[in-house]
Protein backbone atom coordinates (compact mmCIF):
# COMPACT_ATOMS: atom_id res chain seq x y z
CA UNK A 1 0.00 0.00 0.00
CA UNK A 2 1.40 3.36 -0.96
CA UNK A 3 1.07 6.37 1.30
CA UNK A 4 1.19 9.96 0.22
CA UNK A 5 3.66 12.16 2.03
CA UNK A 6 2.94 15.78 2.81
CA UNK A 7 5.52 18.11 1.36
CA UNK A 8 5.84 21.68 2.50
CA UNK A 9 6.45 23.92 -0.47
CA UNK A 10 8.53 26.99 0.18
CA UNK A 11 8.01 30.05 -1.92
CA UNK A 12 10.97 32.21 -2.72
CA UNK A 13 10.52 35.96 -2.81
CA UNK A 14 9.77 37.22 -6.29
CA UNK A 15 11.80 40.39 -5.82
CA UNK A 16 14.70 38.92 -7.78
CA UNK A 17 16.90 38.63 -4.70
CA UNK A 18 19.87 36.34 -5.10
CA UNK A 19 21.90 34.61 -2.48
CA UNK A 20 24.76 36.70 -1.10
CA UNK A 21 27.36 34.23 -2.39
CA UNK A 22 26.24 34.74 -5.97
CA UNK A 23 26.80 38.48 -5.73
CA UNK A 24 30.54 38.07 -5.18
CA UNK A 25 31.61 38.45 -1.57
CA UNK A 26 30.52 35.90 1.00
CA UNK A 27 29.12 37.44 4.20
CA UNK A 28 31.42 37.04 7.18
CA UNK A 29 28.74 35.31 9.26
CA UNK A 30 28.98 32.34 6.84
CA UNK A 31 32.74 32.03 7.35
CA UNK A 32 33.93 30.01 10.34
CA UNK A 33 37.32 31.69 10.29
CA UNK A 34 37.25 35.37 9.50
CA UNK A 35 41.00 35.91 10.10
CA UNK A 36 42.79 36.12 6.77
CA UNK A 37 46.61 35.98 6.77
CA UNK A 38 48.38 38.16 4.18
CA UNK A 39 49.49 35.13 2.11
CA UNK A 40 46.03 33.51 2.00
CA UNK A 41 44.25 33.97 -1.31
CA UNK A 42 41.23 31.63 -1.11
CA UNK A 43 38.78 30.24 1.44
CA UNK A 44 38.81 26.46 1.92
CA UNK A 45 35.20 25.32 2.29
CA UNK A 46 36.18 21.87 3.58
CA UNK A 47 38.21 23.11 6.57
CA UNK A 48 36.61 26.56 6.75
CA UNK A 49 39.74 28.67 6.84
CA UNK A 50 41.73 31.02 4.63
CA UNK A 51 44.60 29.31 2.83
CA UNK A 52 47.22 29.76 0.11
CA UNK A 53 46.36 28.26 -3.30
CA UNK A 54 49.94 27.12 -3.89
CA UNK A 55 49.99 25.14 -0.61
CA UNK A 56 46.62 23.63 -1.47
CA UNK A 57 47.83 22.66 -4.96
CA UNK A 58 50.99 21.07 -3.50
CA UNK A 59 48.96 19.02 -1.01
CA UNK A 60 46.60 17.93 -3.77
CA UNK A 61 49.38 16.93 -6.17
CA UNK A 62 51.50 15.03 -3.64
CA UNK A 63 48.67 13.65 -1.47
CA UNK A 64 50.35 14.89 1.71
CA UNK A 65 47.13 14.98 3.77
CA UNK A 66 44.26 12.50 3.62
CA UNK A 67 41.72 15.20 4.48
CA UNK A 68 42.53 16.97 1.22
CA UNK A 69 41.97 13.86 -0.92
CA UNK A 70 39.30 14.05 -3.65
CA UNK A 71 38.64 17.74 -3.09
CA UNK A 72 37.17 19.61 -6.05
CA UNK A 73 38.52 22.92 -4.77
CA UNK A 74 42.01 21.39 -4.46
CA UNK A 75 41.81 20.00 -7.99
CA UNK A 76 40.85 23.44 -9.29
CA UNK A 77 43.78 25.05 -7.43
CA UNK A 78 46.13 22.39 -8.80
CA UNK A 79 44.95 23.06 -12.33
CA UNK A 80 45.38 26.80 -11.89
CA UNK A 81 48.82 26.63 -10.19
CA UNK A 82 50.39 23.57 -11.85
CA UNK A 83 52.86 25.80 -13.69
CA UNK A 84 54.11 27.18 -10.35
CA UNK A 85 54.74 23.68 -8.98
CA UNK A 86 57.20 22.66 -11.68
CA UNK A 87 60.65 22.20 -10.19
CA UNK A 88 63.49 23.13 -12.49
CA UNK A 89 66.67 21.39 -11.50
CA UNK A 90 70.07 21.83 -13.03
CA UNK A 91 72.59 19.07 -12.56
CA UNK A 92 76.21 20.03 -12.39
CA UNK A 93 77.32 23.62 -12.82
CA UNK A 94 75.32 26.81 -13.09
CA UNK A 95 72.66 26.96 -15.80
CA UNK A 96 73.68 28.48 -19.11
Amino acid sequence: MRHLALVKASQQPSGGEEKAARKGRVPEDMLKCSYRPPSADFYCWRFKLWYNTLDCAFRTQHHTFEGCARCAQGNFNLKARRRDLVVKRFLGGPPR
